[in-house]
């Protein structure tokens, strides 16, 4: 080879390395850049591996393997608080999860707005999780993160949900945009459980702020609110305003129960059984309200039905607590055991607790209700009434309590004490006491004091009360407020009666006209109009107002105020929309 043709090949060889060298630089440098492009999602990964893990698991064992929420899930419905024509106004929640702005998210106890929560954001992570950084596989809508409303009360929400999400490196900030081209969705669950009015107000100012801050010259926040809570007092609704559209979570149809039965068993022969069971039971209503629906499939599916002689709501939940303890017993006996070593007050302890399983978990439903400790409260409870004070023969006492309220699967626990896994169902055992000793004026008292409201509905339901002692206190604010959030909680198949309804109804319509005082020195006619807007978004009654204006049996100024009611209505919806 002549000394050109071995420059050419060298030229070649050496221009063919330096192109390799390139396109290798090259793509190391993509590859990193690429990284560094999803470097939000490797900070994110933990977070969503938390929220898909969380999300599955069933709060209640029940004796055996429960299938996982996510496969049980029916997708829910919501309609807007001021809706103008009711059931056509409907919305798919998860169209309100991508949407614009804020939202106030209603529903009465057991209807599941936890556990929408828990569910939406384990999808969100999951589908998050697959996307796995890549731009045009990740899932469309926001970045879903959650905590509890009770959260709030001691801190902003930067700073709570830094501690509701620790990691290594840089802590959770909602500040910052959570991925390219996207935002965040904070879901802050049950305001309603922060019982205590002052810490209340604390959380509702919170939620206000964030709503108006950094104002309308400001950037656009990486972040949206949503809200889920019971009934609010109107007061309570004024202070989030037009800030937060309200919806209220639809009860499940007919073909919600068809469907949570044809997810839940292994055939449609099951399910349909299941679905008869439920006509014999008398609880084809009530089975409407998720949480009800949940204990007769457990129940049902348990073999409990069998034994449960009596029918309606009242009596599913009583057999679904019943089984619940009885699952939780072993804590008990050991408990009794340890006792009995050491006579003789030991035994006699023994003895008194052996037969106050129940009354146990009702003195902790209470604490818990009312905010306070459950454990503390059973110590202190059983120092006062058994023969002798089981700390002083046991001094690991408070764990062993603690233990026992765990087995039930009533409480989980939480940083700083015991928590309700499912409210209702602890309501329902703090209710046991009123509902035992029936007293109708302490019962109006609690239904018009907002963090015993729901002890009061479970208490009504127990007793087997119709609601017929309230007629003759319909014509005071207190008696007619009690009644309409009877009415909102749907608390028994007697205030259901549509003549029941429509004077309670008129009611309202007659003390929101007169603007009386109501109980403690409230105002009753924010609270007559705030019940009326709330039972208007349900289509029965809302006919029933309707019947009222045209009826001319009725008084003249409650025709003309319920007349006035749906002219404000109106208005108010038009608002609404505007805003949105």
């Amino acid at each position: 080879m002549d000394l050109d043709v071995s420059d050419k090949v060298a030229s070649v060889v050496g221009g063919t390395v330096t192109l390799a060298t390139a396109l290798v630089t090259a793509t190391v440098a993509l590859r990193h850049r690429a990284r560094g492009r999803r470097g939000w999602w490797a900070a994110l990964r933990p977070v969503w591996r938390g929220e898909a893990d969380a999300g599955i698991v069933h709060p209640h064992r029940f004796g055996g393997y429960v299938k996982p929420l996510s496969e049980v899930y029916v997708p829910r419905r919501a309609v807007p608080r001021l809706a103008p024509s009711g059931d056509g106004d409907s919305v798919d929640v998860a169209d309100l999860l991508t949407g614009a702005g804020n939202v106030l998210l209603i529903g009465e106890p057991g209807s599941g707005k936890t556990a929408l929560v828990r569910y939406e954001s384990a999808r969100s992570a999951r589908r998050w999780l697959a996307g796995r950084g890549r731009r045009r596989r990740c899932p469309p809508g926001p970045v879903l993160v959650s905590l509890p409303a009770a959260a709030l009360v001691r801190q902003p929400l930067s700073a709570a949900l830094a501690e509701a999400y620790p990691r290594d490196g840089a802590p959770l900030d909602v500040e910052q945009a959570p991925a390219p081209g996207r935002r965040w969705l904070v879901c802050v669950d049950a305001l309603d459980a922060v019982t205590d009015p002052d810490e209340r107000a604390v959380v509702l100012n919170r939620l206000a702020e964030l709503a108006r801050s950094p104002g309308p010259a400001g950037p656009p926040r990486p972040w949206r609110v949503l809200v889920t809570t019971r009934h609010l007092a109107e007061d309570e609704l004024a202070v989030l305003g037009d800030d937060y559209p309200a919806y209220h979570l639809a009860h499940f149809t007919d073909a919600d129960v068809a469907l949570l039965a044809a997810h839940w068993f292994p055939d449609g022969a099951t399910a349909r059984r299941f679905l008869d069971w439920t006509h014999a039971q008398r609880i084809t209503g009530p089975v409407h309200n998720p949480l009800t629906a949940t204990v007769a499939v457990l129940v049902w599916e348990g073999g409990q039905a069998e034994a449960a002689t009596p029918t309606g709501p009242a009596a599913l939940l009583d057999e679904f607590v019943r089984a619940l303890l009885r699952g939780g017993r072993a804590r008990l006996d050991a408990a009794c055991a340890a006792l009995r070593r050491h006579p003789p007050d030991g035994e006699a302890v023994a003895a008194w607790l052996d037969t106050r399983h129940t009354d146990l978990v009702e003195v902790a439903a209470t604490a818990a209700v009312a905010g306070g400790d459950p454990v503390a409260a059973v110590v202190d409870w059983s120092a006062a009434h058994a023969p002798a004070p089981p700390a002083a023969v046991l001094p690991d006492w408070p764990a062993r309590v603690r233990q026992i309220l765990l087995a039930t699967d009533l409480f989980r626990a939480d940083r700083h004490a015991l928590a309700s896994v499912w409210p209702s169902l602890v309501e329902y055992l703090a209710a046991g006491p009123l509902a035992r000793d029936w007293r109708p004026d302490e019962w109006v008292t609690l239904m018009n004091t907002g963090s015993a409201r729901f002890v009061a509905l479970q208490a009504i339901s127990r007793a087997a009360v119709t609601p017929a002692f309230l007629r003759a206190r319909l014509t005071a604010p207190v008696g007619a407020i009690a009644a309409g959030h009877l009415l909102a909680g749907r608390g028994t198949a007697a205030a259901g009666a549509p003549a029941f309804r429509a004077d309670v109804l008129a009611a309202l319509l007659t003390h929101w006209s007169d603007g009386a005082d109501g109980p403690g020195g409230r105002d009753a006619a924010r609270e007559c109009f705030s019940l009326l807007t709330t039972l208007a978004a349900d289509r029965a009654d809302r006919d029933l107002l309707h019947e009222i204006a045209a009826d001319p049996q009725r008084p003249g100024e409650v025709r003309r105020a319920a007349a006035l009611f749906f002219a404000l209505r109106t208005r108010n919806a038009h608002r609404s929309r505007a805003v949105r």
